[in-house]
């Protein structure tokens, strides 16, 4: 019997309405009268084979059954569900944060490490990675590319710098990209490595900037937003507020030529505004960067009607940073998985099992969130015998998309979601593990996929 699909979800339009499989990920429009008849047809006694079909929904039935919206047999559904979780990439390490130290020079108040927190600031080693640890981090990044099976020169594997603020520790960073680019005539699975650094900017001198460049070595500011409110939890240690200087660095990186980028963490009050990251991006030039989701836990927590505003937020700024050629990471993520119909596993590199963190004493973990108790740091640089690819914890972090979860089985946005942040959904409360959702990702998915249906009908109806 054809029947609806349980992964067929239906979104209303002008005049129209959307049928799409969540994991099939293909739209079928139909205009009102199409999408009655089916109804009807649906509903009555003779749906039994799509041959059964009336000549006036005939098109639109093979369309669906296509794309699996209708299926006709029992296990149809099973069978796709199936398909998809062989396709659940396992643990390929190509990603490493480098920690170069544990220290920062600001406590912002949402900070997800910790560093707004006295007991879990506590627990950050003082000490900065050193060179000699830094010549074994590169040689165990390299051996974990080897034992990925991404030892070729097409591979294309990222180091970000990281802390803390790295900057505390810029003669390692310098370092450790001069080694990285020396070894890309020698190491063929590193020739194409991406460098980058994800800073406040406050130590950035005109000199780091010029040397950074010549390394190759992005730079990625961390902000708020375009105004002193909007940055108001961005404070240094003494709390006092930073805006004003992170502007400064700003400008010397736009005079220099070093393109920043920004990321732009989403306070309550940075959404109120759109108008200001706008003026923020035509003032500096940026060309990239990317917006965060504030995360909550038991003692920062975020009201629900912060995520949906979060959530709405970066949908309009996408549409008007389009006019201007410039695409933020997180939806384009989302999008292209939905302009090529591919299901997307993971928004992270953590649990993609893509990405090693390692700290600068040398403790090699999962996930970057968990530096103050190092929880999931389960090895160290000097165990030449470690294979991530094989660690029990990186294999459980790489099956923790939302393709197997029960509980998103019924959500549309099941295909393009990726899940949210493990750490996160520990964090919100007592009891939470890393399986458990984060409700933050929840409501911006949901959101992202039914303007990107929407999106895609004002594109086929004005083309």
């Amino acid at each position: 019997m054809v029947k609806l699909s349980r992964y067929a979800h239906t979104f209303e339009l002008d005049g129209a309405v959307a049928l799409y499989h969540s994991l099939r990920m293909k739209p079928v429009y139909l205009n009102r009268e199409s999408y009655e008849n089916l109804q009807a047809w649906l509903a009555g006694s003779f749906c039994n084979t799509l041959e059964e079909a009336s000549d006036a929904i005939k098109k639109e039935v093979n369309e669906l059954a296509k794309f699996k919206i209708l299926t006709r047999t029992d296990d149809e559904d099973e069978k796709v569900l199936k398909f998809v979780k062989s396709k659940i990439p396992k643990p390929m390490i190509n990603v490493c944060y480098m920690i170069l130290s544990e220290q920062c020079n600001l406590a912002c108040k949402y900070c997800f490490l910790g560093n707004n927190d006295s007991e879990k600031r506590s627990n950050f080693t003082l000490e900065s990675m050193s060179k000699e640890t830094a010549d074994k981090v590169i040689d165990f990044f390299i051996r974990q590319i080897k034992l990925s099976d991404l030892d070729d020169e097409d591979n294309k594997p990222v180091i970000i710098f990281y802390g803390g603020e790295p900057l505390v520790n810029y003669e390692v960073l310098v370092y450790i990209a001069e080694k990285i680019n020396a070894l890309r005539r020698t190491e063929k699975c590193i020739k194409n490595t991406e460098l980058s650094m994800v800073t406040n900017g406050l130590l950035l001198t005109d000199e780091r900037i010029i040397r950074l460049k010549e390394l190759g070595v992005s730079i990625g500011i961390s902000i708020d937003g375009f105004n002193e409110e909007a940055n108001k939890m961005r404070v240094d240690l003494a709390g006092n507020p930073v805006y004003s200087r992170i502007l400064k660095t700003l400008d010397r990186c736009k005079e220099l030529g070093a393109n920043a980028s920004l990321s732009v963490t989403l306070s309550e009050e940075t959404i109120k505004n759109k108008s200001d990251i706008l003026q923020l991006v035509d003032n500096y030039g940026v060309h990239s960067f990317g917006f965060n989701i504030m995360m909550s836990s038991e003692e920062f927590v975020l009201p629900q009607t912060y995520n949906e505003a979060a959530a709405q937020f970066i949908l309009d700024e996408f549409v008007e940073l389009r006019k201007r050629g410039i695409y933020e990471d997180r939806i384009m993520r989302k999008l292209k998985a939905f302009s090529k119909a591919q299901v997307y596993f993971s928004d992270c590199a953590a649990t993609a099992g893509g990405q090693i963190v390692i700290a600068p004493n040398g403790q090699v973990g999962i996930c970057h969130g968990c530096l103050h108790d190092k929880k999931y740091f389960v090895a160290d640089i000097w165990n030449d015998d470690f294979d991530a690819t094989k660690d029990k914890n990186f294999i459980e972090w790489s099956q923790l998309t939302p393709i197997n979860k029960e509980e998103c089985q019924d959500c549309p946005a099941l295909g393009i979601c990726g899940g949210g942040c493990p750490i996160n959904a520990m964090n919100l409360k007592n009891g939470n593990t890393i399986h458990d959702l984060d409700e933050r990702f929840c409501v911006h998915s949901k959101m992202t996929l039914e303007f990107l249906i929407k999106d895609l009908y004002r594109i086929i109806t004005e083309g």
